[in-house]
């Protein structure tokens, strides 16, 4: 786990970011957006998948901002900025011959033991 750098207030202690499914998610949709490329000669940033999977977590980054730094309720702001995420993120399934947010398939419940099933059909 990485700690970040200490602030200049006199406290050393580093605040550890601890993993998470989403950081999960985010390593994962970056190496599965990479493995769909069509000839080795494009930088990785180039690939329309990757390209995809950057504007999916700029827009989600962006609507955590909103909600963390000033939450309010009924905010239509970040409501959109999801509704445009899911869409980046319909369109980067599609590119990585993933069935749509909308399928069902991702309203189950999953085991994540390694090895459980590699399914998702």
């Amino acid at each position: 786990s990485m700690a970040s750098v200490p602030k200049k207030d006199g406290n050393c202690k580093g605040r550890e970011i601890r993993d998470s499914r989403y950081n999960d998610m985010k390593a994962s949709m970056y190496l599965l957006g990479n493995a769909f490329r069509i000839n080795q000669t494009k930088a990785p940033d180039n690939l329309p998948t990757v390209k995809a999977a950057k504007a999916f977590f700029k827009e989600m980054d962006e609507m955590e901002k909103m909600v963390v730094k000033k939450p309010k309720t009924n905010d239509q702001a970040a409501q959109k900025r999801f509704l445009k995420a899911l869409d980046i993120l319909d369109e980067y399934l599609d590119l990585v011959e993933l069935p749509p947010t909308e399928s069902g398939h991702y309203d189950k419940e999953f085991s994540t033991l390694v090895g459980e099933s590699s399914r998702i059909t």
